[in-house]
């Protein structure tokens, strides 16, 4: 059991490691000029076809997923399970949600994309940087969350409800004019990559041991 814990680990580290170079390569191809221009006419598209009624949705999805309260989950999920003995379970999600938001900032950094034109925004980003969307990050870092910790048949649902949350928050934030699309890919990217490094080095012997321990104290 032991050994295939170690395998399942290390394939899972190995595809979290591939998922964060498709990140940083994404980031790479999103600031060539020929995608730029995709992207900043995609957003044009958008903005032709805005509403009061979608202009409110795509706000409301904005609010719903800003840091404070990707923050504000990435502590209570975890608690409430620690509360629940499920200590593997929070010690996981604390960990996977931390990696999004850590590997988001990371690549903001990096990458160093300007945002859309001004003349596109709804609203005012809250920072410089574009790729990739921390809105999208905590959105998708949500739903890997929630389809990680709830059992049995409820977790279809819980998937159907985590993709339509992640695709919403996305459409919202290039409806608002804010980011581009290859941002929002980014965003699913980074929380992928988190959820499945923080899985992987867990599964490990190594990181078994540590949260072994973090479950028993």
């Amino acid at each position: 059991m032991e050994g295939r814990d170690v395998v399942s680990g290390g394939r899972k580290l190995a595809g979290g490691l591939a998922v964060l170079v498709a990140l940083f390569g994404l980031g790479a191809v999103a600031k060539t000029a020929a995608l730029t221009r995709w992207d900043i006419a995609f957003d044009e598209e958008l903005a032709e076809r805005r509403n009061s009624a979608l202009t409110w949705l795509a706000k409301a999805a904005t609010d719903v997923s800003q840091t404070s309260v990707g923050v504000a989950l990435a502590l209570l999920i975890p608690l409430v399970l620690w509360v629940l003995r499920r200590r593997r379970d929070a010690v996981r999600v604390l960990l996977a949600f931390a990696g999004a938001l850590t590997l988001t900032l990371v690549a903001k950094v990096t990458v160093g994309e300007h945002r859309p034109p001004a003349r596109l925004w709804i609203e005012a980003p809250d920072n410089a940087d574009s790729f990739p969307s921390g809105h999208t990050t905590i959105a998708a870092a949500l739903a890997l969350a929630l389809i990680l910790v709830v059992r049995g048949r409820a977790r279809a649902l819980v998937a159907v409800l985590g993709v339509l949350l992640t695709a919403g928050v996305a459409f919202a934030r290039m409806y608002l004019g804010v980011h581009y699309l290859p941002d929002v890919a980014g965003g699913v990217l980074s929380a992928v990559s988190a959820l499945l490094l923080t899985l992987g080095v867990l599964e490990l012997r190594p990181g078994k041991a540590r949260e072994a321990a973090a479950a028993s104290s």
